[in-house]
């Protein structure tokens, strides 16, 4: 985890959305000398919520500790895993690719969860580009806690966005979505995935679900250099046959031990995608799917968006 170590040129309050935030105290809060607000620090990392947020408040924050991140699961290491991801590794190294050809850059990871010892790796990008984690979680790995709704970021300060399987757990994607847009630069880059054929995986925090024409449609405001399937029917169906076998089980124990005899019996399942990835018809199944695109003035006509649909169900309704 990192100390906060970014200007705050880069910052807008996220109460009134000036950008006239000054640390105080040496370095143990920010205020907005515009409405007056102050934003606390948690071990470094600034929280920069709106004060109005019903569900997060400061003082969850200031009293947490820092979580650990150590990556021993146990017995959970042999455990494997039931999804595949067909995608991230090439998409997100061209967009490191493009990112390293930049004097400088900056990114911004929504939703960073505990991703940062993966992806930094994955793009591969040199030490004049800048990732910038922020997540909601008291246990996330950032350098920033925000609420996605209000990213308390100026305008058009980052050249890329990462945002994966976080959106379907957020109140309203599309305010999200416009947040990005918001704080993008003209032509940046976002990475998007997201579920379609999921069970519910983190409880009351889980709202939201696209298919890949949906999950175009959110991003209507991104000309898309190409996008499709994450994990397909074979994930999917893997999925479902875990969270039948859940749904006989209460207790934690047994629910863990059927979990993992699932996924022992049934994981190979998700190999199937590797040979349906190219297939329109497997689109209609899907697990997840992913979006890269670019950020445009104006927005994707909605006649575009239906046009371009992949799947086997080529319907008309005019």
């Amino acid at each position: 985890m990192n100390k906060f170590d970014f200007p705050l040129s880069l910052l807008r309050c996220p109460n009134c959305a000036a950008n006239n935030l000054v640390t105080r105290q040496m370095d143990v809060s920010i205020i907005c000398e515009t409405c007056k607000i102050e934003f606390p620090f948690n071990h470094g990392r600034p929280v920069l919520l709106n004060p109005q947020n019903d569900l997060f408040n400061f003082a969850d924050y200031v009293n947490a500790g820092l979580p650990s991140l150590q990556n021993d699961k146990g017995i959970g290491r042999f455990i494997p895993s039931s999804s595949v991801n067909l995608c991230s590794e090439r998409v997100l190294g061209t967009l490191g690719r493009t990112l390293s050809s930049l004097s400088s850059a900056r990114v911004l990871v929504v939703g960073g969860g505990r991703q940062r010892s993966w992806l930094n790796k994955r793009l591969e990008v040199g030490n004049h580009v800048k990732i910038i984690y922020s997540d909601i979680d008291v246990n996330a790995d950032v350098d920033v806690f925000c609420d996605g709704h209000d990213l308390p970021f100026a305008d058009n300060v980052f050249d890329a966005v990462i945002t994966t399987a976080v959106l379907e757990h957020v109140l309203y994607p599309e305010k999200v979505v416009s947040e990005i847009y918001r704080v993008l630069k003209t032509n940046g880059s976002l990475y998007s995935e997201l579920p379609f054929i999921q069970q519910v995986h983190e409880g009351a925090y889980d709202f939201t679900r696209y298919t890949h024409s949906g999950h175009r449609r959110l991003m209507n405001g991104f000309e898309e250099v190409e996008s499709g399937m994450v994990a397909g029917p074979g994930t999917a169906m893997v999925w479902t046959i875990e969270n039948f076998v859940l749904s006989f089980f209460s207790n934690r124990i047994l629910r863990q031990a059927a979990k993992a005899g699932v996924r022992l019996l049934f994981f190979w399942i998700k190999y199937f995608d590797i040979l349906l990835k190219n297939k329109p018809e497997a689109m209609d199944g899907a697990s997840c799917t992913y979006f890269f695109g670019k950020k445009i003035p104006g927005k994707i006509a909605d006649s575009q968006i239906i046009k371009k649909y992949v799947g086997a169900k080529h319907l008309s309704h005019t």
